[in-house]
């Protein structure tokens, strides 16, 4: 009866700290160096991806910011559309939101979720770019992974010219791989895996969130910020990314 007390006692333990670690705010900060063939104004860019159930509180974002990135999944099946609008006018308030869709947010109502992000002035990147800043040359691209139209990714990119410094986000890593050639990027952003979610040591259903330079451009798979099916996680702390953007001009220029 004592070692079964324990064990209980050491269950309760660990199921309260992952709850803890699901609901956690940890905000990670870095600054990315993009090339560019002329100099733009430095920018703070906030990720946040895979909100699902979450509530995102007025005052998360207590920093300068000049735009949010919602890496899809901001809602999810039984979700109150009362909430995904609190947490729009949160984030709006802020800076100008742009949104690509994740694999759950069709859960609820397209036509709903369209009509607050309306309301809110959130441009969704629906396999389009747009121009940032008023300047030509600095695009963000997002494309609509989950509508699986075969021309989803040549849309996207139909503005953009090869000079352009581009930022490319979907909902999947897994996009990671069709961003070569014509369709170049400098930073890709994604979510989707949660880094795994519950991670024994090293080992979890997907790799463990970060940001890596690879091939001359960096990648950025975020643990996301909520959670779905099991409200835990274990080594892969709920986040949020603030990216500091400054432009790294060629020689001579």
């Amino acid at each position: 009866m004592k070692y079964l007390k324990r064990i209980g006692f050491v269950a309760l333990t660990m199921l309260l700290y992952m709850t803890r670690n699901a609901y956690s705010e940890n905000l990670v900060k870095k600054t990315i160096k993009l090339p560019s063939e002329k100099a733009f104004k430095p920018f703070n860019l906030l990720f946040i991806a895979d909100i699902h159930r979450r509530n995102i509180k007025a005052n998360l974002i207590n920093f300068p910011v000049d735009l949010i990135v919602i890496g899809g999944d901001l809602v999810e099946k039984g979700v109150p559309l009362e909430r995904v609008a609190e947490n729009i006018k949160n984030l709006r308030s802020h800076a100008p939101v742009y949104f690509v869709w994740g694999n759950n947010d069709r859960e609820v109502k397209e036509d709903a979720l369209r009509k607050i992000f309306n309301q809110y002035g959130v441009i969704v990147l629906d396999d389009k770019s747009v121009s940032l800043f008023g300047n030509p040359q600095l695009k963000l691209v997002g494309i609509d992974h989950f509508a699986y139209k075969p021309d989803g990714l040549k849309n996207a990119f139909s503005e953009v010219k090869e000079q352009d410094t581009v930022v490319f986000v979907t909902h999947t890593p897994f996009d990671f791989w069709k961003i070569k050639g014509p369709y170049s990027a400098d930073l890709l952003l994604a979510g989707h895996t949660h880094g795994g979610q519950i991670r024994i040591g090293p080992f979890g259903m997907f790799k463990k969130g970060s940001i890596k330079h690879k091939d001359g451009r960096v990648e950025l798979i975020t643990n996301g910020f909520g959670t779905t099916t099991l409200h835990l996680r274990l080594g892969a702390p709920a986040e949020y990314h603030l990216l500091t953007i400054i432009p790294e001009t060629k020689i001579g220029e």
